[in-house]
């Protein structure tokens, strides 16, 4: 119960980190398409605006696989305890 718990709010949290990086991403496109069609076109620069524009999406990102992996990994050794008893 908590195992499959701990799996859909993780998954919650990367598919909803997923669509919010989606809505934000036209203008990000945009902003670095500018970035390297400017005469001075730093690429390095460039990426470093989009990664500084998209590092909120890092942490639900990250603690939502982390929280997938958590309820994956209490799955198992729930179903390797009731193999082990005879339980099926």
């Amino acid at each position: 119960m908590v195992a499959g718990l701990l799996y859909i709010v993780g998954l919650i949290a990367v598919v909803v980190t997923v669509v919010m990086v989606g809505l934000n991403a036209p203008g990000v496109i945009q902003t670095f398409n500018q970035a390297l069609g400017s005469a001075s076109s730093d690429l390095l620069g460039a990426v470093g605006d989009v990664a500084r524009s998209l590092q909120w999406a890092l942490w639900p990102f990250v603690g939502g696989l982390v929280l997938m992996g958590l309820g994956r990994i209490v799955m198992l050794l729930a179903s390797i305890n009731r193999s082990l008893r005879g339980n099926a």
